[in-house]
């Protein structure tokens, strides 16, 4: 039997995308099997033909996707399939674990509204095609359930041109160059935070003084950086270890759960206080 497993990531520039596939890597080994990693530099041309190529050379594939569809002529119905992180619509019936991005993004945005932000600013992150995001989703129902009116101009997208780190501080430097008015602000990643943290004392703010900030991820870095900041633990090892068990029970022709959410927690840090 074939005891390869394919993983497809938008980036190996992301530290929670190589956690994802360190533990993926850590599980399958464990089990007998080899993982090949490939990285599709956010280019959904290049997942797409990661795909193809990896069902060929694989029994399975666990895929943190950029597409919005996966189109039918891409893989064979059958063949074992998981998407983590993001869940591209389907014909076909393809499990998928990650987190609840909408709840999550309610407890962050929450949070700093009970901290006595009112002025919120979020970077929900950039995927390839478009989706509609849960993320902006919980955003706006935490506005919305506190009274506080929602305002697009206050959700900025990153192009996916430069690295997050220097799309976010080209962002930031903008906003605030534009003295819009902002007491609070959620990145995608620790390392969006870091560029956040920067741009700001540039420009003569501080955190969490006059911006209090919230990032995803919950990287180790999160508490190197001064103030250390307040984050979403995704819980990496968890859904990576559930993705890698899904596909093998579908390797295996076992029945699996289509959707599987692992829990985040908020871990309270100085950037918040």
């Amino acid at each position: 039997m074939n005891r390869r497993i394919g993983m497809i990531i938008p980036t190996t520039d992301n530290s929670f995308f190589s956690a994802l596939s360190h533990y993926s890597e850590e599980y399958l080994s464990d089990k007998g099997y080899e993982l090949l990693l490939c990285d599709c530099h956010n280019d959904v041309v290049r997942e797409k033909q990661y795909l193809r190529t990896l069902s060929s050379l694989c029994s399975g594939i666990i895929d943190v996707s950029g597409l919005s569809e996966l189109n039918e002529d891409l893989l064979d119905k059958d063949f074992p399939l998981v998407f983590v992180d993001r869940r591209p619509s389907s014909n076909r019936t393809i499990p998928w674990t990650g987190n609840d991005d909408e709840a999550a993004m309610y407890e962050a945005t929450s949070y700093l509204i009970d901290q006595g932000c009112n002025n919120i600013l979020l970077l929900p992150g950039y995927i390839a095609e478009y989706h509609e995001s849960p993320r902006v989703n919980g955003y706006k129902k935490a506005l919305e359930d506190n009274d506080i009116p929602y305002d697009e101009t206050y959700v900025l997208n990153r192009k996916g041109l430069k690295s997050s780190q220097e799309e976010t501080r080209d962002i930031i430097m903008d906003v605030l160059s534009q003295n819009k008015k902002i007491d609070g602000i959620i990145t995608s990643s620790d390392r969006s935070a870091f560029s956040v943290m920067k741009a700001i004392g540039e420009l003569g703010y501080y955190a969490p003084e006059d911006i209090k900030l919230i990032s995803f991820d919950n990287t180790p870095y999160s508490t190197l950086s001064s103030p250390s900041i307040t984050a979403i633990d995704r819980n990496a090892k968890d859904i990576a270890y559930k993705a890698s068990e899904i596909l093998l029970k579908l390797i295996n022709k076992e029945e699996v759960s289509d959707t599987n959410i692992i829990p985040v927690s908020l871990v309270k840090r100085d950037s918040t206080r």
